[in-house]
């Protein structure tokens, strides 16, 4: 971030108010990738972190301590895609075509795999395109580091989530090769249901200051409650972005993919197989200890089918 659409709820804490209707303020820090962002709260310099659910599950099978208290990210909708540096239209007309060419994606770090590369990497493979056969350049989550990869040619292709796809195509760096919005695209991705985002915090704070947690998750639906009961517009609006036509990316990125986000913040269990499947998929060896009952602490959140 900023601006990454799938983590909108947690911006939209402090511009509903939400934090101090509650008697709390929430800061929110913005990393290269939720990778980095959950290290830094395990440093002890964060109480919480906005982070893909299937990082999480890496690092605990690494003996770290984290648990998940409540999902907001994974609808029905996905809202990833793959985008091209423009002057390679015409070159570059199917995944199979980026065999030998660079990709930019969130990197995550030494220890654990980022998830958008995790995900990234499943899509290629399953149109025949292995991992170790694309360079992978690290790029941040956000619209000026996605259009200065594709604009200094530092990559051919990105792999990135709504507004940003939207936001190149506009600009006219890049043209949308692949997107998982299509449904024969997203088929072909194996769990492709899974948990997507989740906010992160450690067993020791949920038993220390309960409270705590409660506070967040409580945000959280609140938010998330807000978020269904009101339109594109509306929501955008809210988040008080200062250029006009990136307020439009954001727009229309919300109103083709209207279901981006889960009804509430329960923990679904056949979205959690579904990550389970996910994993397994992409060859992550934490698939096969994949344990949802110690990552996830549904004490607060509540859980559903």
């Amino acid at each position: 971030g900023p601006g990454a659409l799938p983590f909108a709820p947690l911006e939209m804490i402090t511009k509903l108010g939400i934090d101090r209707a509650l008697g709390a303020e929430l800061q929110i820090r913005y990393f290269p990738s939720g990778v980095q962002g959950l290290e830094d709260m395990l440093a002890g310099n964060a109480d919480f972190a906005g982070v893909g659910f299937t990082v999480m599950a890496k690092m605990l099978t690494q003996g770290q301590d984290v648990v998940a208290i409540a999902p907001f990210g994974g609808g029905k909708t996905p809202s990833f895609a793959v985008v091209v540096r423009q002057s390679l239209r015409g070159t570059v007309r199917s995944i199979a075509d980026l065999k030998g060419r660079s990709v930019g994606v969130s990197i995550g770090s030494a220890k654990s795999k980022a998830y958008l590369q995790n995900l990234a990497e499943l899509l290629l493979a399953s149109h025949g395109v292995q991992p170790d056969q694309v360079r992978w350049v690290g790029t941040a989550q956000n619209i000026e580091g996605q259009v200065g990869a594709l604009v200094g040619k530092v990559v051919d292709a990105v792999f990135c989530e709504e507004p940003f796809p939207s936001g190149l195509v506009r600009r006219k760096v890049g043209f949308v090769l692949a997107d998982l919005r299509d449904p024969r695209m997203a088929s072909r991705v194996v769990g492709a249901g899974h948990v997507r985002a989740a906010i992160a915090t450690t067993s020791v704070l949920t038993r220390q200051d309960p409270a705590r947690a409660q506070h967040v998750v409580e945000m959280l639906r609140r938010t998330v409650d807000w978020m269904h009961n009101h339109k594109p517009e509306a929501i955008i609006a809210r988040l008080e972005i200062a250029d006009a036509q990136e307020r439009r990316d954001r727009i229309l990125a919300l109103a083709r993919s209207p279901d981006m986000f889960p009804p509430d913040v329960r923990f679904s269990r056949s979205q959690i197989e579904a990550t389970r499947e996910f994993m397994r998929a992409g060859g992550d060896r934490a698939a096969a200890a994949f344990d949802a009952p110690r990552l996830i602490n549904d004490t607060w959140a509540g859980n559903r089918p």
